[in-house]
This record gives structure tokens, sequence and C-alpha cells, in this order.
């Protein structure tokens, strides 16, 4: 028997599950489309991986087994992921154009298959410092300090769950970014990453820790976390590689990170890396997703929407920064529930099934569309075990 082949995806999928058939050849071919829906509007899906169940390791037919995909769901114009999709009546499915009742498909969503490491990167250079400075600092909302304790508190009581973990840093003018308590690694103990941000209270803390650097090494801090933070959360990352998402574990669990990036100002640090640099080096990294928030007029908003590939979120003024990460906390969220898996067995039996699933929410008006292309092994007989 020949081995299946896994093809890996990376950006935003969608967790579906389609028929159940008995093909060997895996991906083959896969186009992805959307159409308008009346109120959801495009809904776009990426095949993130595909399995065969009918297959051991070692690529051996076994006596049943179905067929699965992982992918996720994005609205087109906005790229926000969309939830709530995991519902068997929402899709059709089709085999070469017909749709036929012995094709069976389960659509489900199971978050225990996603997990999504977290990395909030905080600038806390000289601004920072002298607003923590003021004696109302833990309590004025105009005060830059307050600001980000109180938004990043909030933001950790949203996002922060078994599958959703969070390791906080912080960065100024210093070579590296450092991590703001002793979780140097993604936790989701929400008390700590809360208190952890209460450090900008203590003016000891902040005579160690951030007096003297004042300025901003932004493009700095972003290169180190991707390279040297984030990629030590992933055994298949090589730091300045090109890296694909893979199935690394036992139990078929997809590992994603974000970043998260907050400043005030622009890179002010005369170091050798430069905008480019940093944004080149981002895209090697195909299981990472890239948020920046920039506050007030001092940012550079055309490089924060580069880095923020994935969404950059503005506030103009201090009290309303915790808007924009309640904002970002929503979207993670919908995030980590937009993924779906479809396991499907179909009703041919052998030779090129060209798979179709439309997909009409006819509540909130989403519509999409799946296709997938197999070639079914010959003279087998595939028995379904779904």
């Amino acid at each position: 028997m020949k081995k299946i082949y896994f093809v890996i995806f990376s950006i935003v999928s969608i967790f579906s599950i389609l028929s159940c058939g008995r093909s060997q050849n895996n991906t083959t071919r896969l186009t992805t489309s959307s159409y308008k829906g009346k109120g959801g509007g495009l809904v776009n899906f990426k095949i993130i991986a595909k399995t065969n169940t009918l297959l051991d390791k070692e690529g051996n037919y076994k006596d049943s087994g179905h067929y699965s995909l992982m992918y996720q769901a994005k609205e087109d114009k906005s790229n926000i992921p969309v939830s709530g999709l995991a519902y068997n009546n929402y899709y059709t499915m089709y085999e070469n154009s017909e749709q036929i009742d012995e094709s069976i498909f389960r659509v489900s969503q199971d978050r225990k298959t996603v997990t999504n490491k977290i990395l909030l990167l905080l600038d806390f250079s000289g601004s920072i410092v002298s607003d923590c400075d003021k004696d109302d600092a833990n309590s004025n909302p105009s005060n830059l300090c307050y600001q980000i304790v109180n938004s990043s508190q909030k933001f950790i009581d949203t996002i922060v769950s078994k599958n959703q973990t969070m390791a906080i840093y912080y960065f100024n003018s210093k070579r590296k970014p450092i991590p703001l308590s002793d979780n140097a690694d993604p936790t989701d103990d929400i008390s700590k990453l809360k208190s952890s941000l209460e450090n900008l209270y203590d003016k000891s803390w902040r005579d160690e820790n951030l007096k003297g650097f004042n300025s901003t090494n932004l493009y700095g801090a972003i290169k180190v976390a991707a390279d040297e933070v984030v990629c030590r959360w992933f055994q298949d990352c090589i730091p300045g590689k090109k890296s694909e998402l893979t199935d690394g574990s036992k139990n078929k669990d997809f590992d994603f990170a974000t970043l998260v990036i907050f400043t005030d100002g622009k890179h002010t640090v005369g170091n050798n890396i430069g905008e480019n640099e940093v944004i080149n080096d981002l895209g090697l990294y195909k299981r990472n997703y890239y948020y920046t928030i920039g506050l007030g007029k001092k940012v550079d908003d055309s490089v924060l929407k580069k880095i923020g590939k994935d969404g950059y979120l503005k506030a103009d003024q201090t009290d309303r920064l915790n808007e924009q990460f309640d904002s970002l906390g929503e979207r993670l969220n919908a995030f980590a529930n937009s993924f779906y898996r479809i396991d499907y067995c179909p009703a041919q039996q052998s030779g090129l099934l060209n798979l179709k699933f439309n997909m009409h929410d006819s509540q909130r008006g989403y519509h999409g569309t799946i296709e997938e292309r197999i070639r079914l092994l010959d003279d087998i007989d595939f028995r379904c075990d779904l």
C-alpha cells in the first residue's frame, strides 16, 4: 500500500469533518472558495491537515477507517475567525457533483485538538516609567501605567484557558525582551499572570529593571521574541528557518502561537535590525499569528500594520486602550473556536472523487464552499467506522 501523504497548510483554517470513503492517496488538489451571504458575508476555508485512518503508520491498509479534514473559517472581508459552524445541517456533501444518501460525514469542533500559545509583548520604555512614577498611577484611567495594567489584566481574564495559555514579556532599549515574571513559558495560571503586571506599580522593581532603559528596541524585541522565545515553545521549530505547521504529538494536537505586541512609540534603538528584516523573519514561522496594538500619535501605523499582519488595532487616547484589548480578546476567543473537523466516508468506492461541501448558516447569513479531490483505492472493500 502506498503511504498517505499529509498536506498541511499554515494560516487560519476550519476544523471540519467530511464524508467517509476509502481513498488512500491523500491530498491531490485542494481548492477553497467562498461566496457572499445575506448577513455574515464571505467565509473562507483553509485546510490545516488531512488524515486517513484507513492506513496505519507504515502505510498498510486496515479493515476499517475514515477520512478527516481539519480546517479554519474566516470572514473574507474582515479576516476575523468564524465560530459556531459545527453543525451537520449547515453542510451539504457532493461527490462528483451528486448528493448521495449513503455518504457519511460528521462536523465537529474540539478545542482540545487546537491550542494557542500567546506571547503578550509590552513596551515598557521611558514613557511608561514616567507615568508609573506618578501618584495616581494605579487609579487614574488616563494614566498609561494604569491602562497597561488594567487592560492587560482584563485581556488575561478574557482569553486565558486550558487551550489558550500566555506568557508576558516586556521590552525597552535592552537587546532582548524579558519575561515579566518567572513564567518564561505560557501558563494558564491567571492569578500569576495578572499579579506579574503589578510589578509596574512597584518603584523598587521599576528602578531595578526599567530605569535608564528609555529607548524602544521594537524591531529587536519582536525578532528575538519570534526566533528565541516562541520558537523554543515548539520542538520542530528552528530559529531563522522556514517552518510549517506540523502534527508532532501522539494525540494529533495542533499548536499555534499568537504574538500580541503593544507599543506607544517607534523603533528608536540604533542597531542592525531593520523593518524589512523583521517582517521577512516573521514570515518564516507558519504557525504564528501577529497582532499589534498602537497607542497615540507617535506610533508608525504603516509599520505596525505590516508587523500585525493578522490585525492592527489603534487607540488614539490612553483611556481608550482597554477597548482595543477587549476587541482583540474577542477576536482571539473567536480564533480558538474557529477550528473544525470533518470526518467522512464517501459512498463512492474507487476512482477519482471530487468532494464538495457547501456550508450555509441561514441564521447569520454565512455561506462557503470546501472542495477536495481524492483518488480512492481500487479493489479493496472499505468499511466505514463512523
